[in-house]
């Protein structure tokens, strides 16, 4: 099957758009946020505004790597839609709380 072909599957294009707009999220708010620390030059518990950036590079990975496992279990266990919509919900919620912060 073709690339083409298969972004224009009807059963595949909601997985693909959810995981193009969830990635554009993640970076839309990381970048959001390393932009504030270095326009700000932010100092948080006596850490410089370089090594806050690179920690905030950190902590937006540390829960892909931390989970990913347990993730894929419950992904082969329960139904994909189902999971998908309760995890978009969560991340709509966190989002607002860190536009908020």
């Amino acid at each position: 099957m073709k690339i083409g072909a298969l972004l224009g599957d009807r059963r595949f294009r909601p997985f693909f758009w959810t995981q193009f707009l969830g990635a554009l999220n993640d970076n839309v708010l990381k970048n959001g946020l390393v932009i504030l620390i270095a326009f700000r030059s932010l100092t948080v518990f006596g850490i410089p505004p370089e090594q806050m950036i690179a920690f905030c590079g950190g902590v937006f990975i540390l829960p892909f790597f931390l989970f990913s496992a347990f993730a894929g279990e419950i992904a082969d266990r329960r139904e994909k839609s189902g999971i998908i919509r309760l995890l978009k919900f969560i991340e709509i919620l966190l989002m607002l709380v860190a536009g908020y912060g």
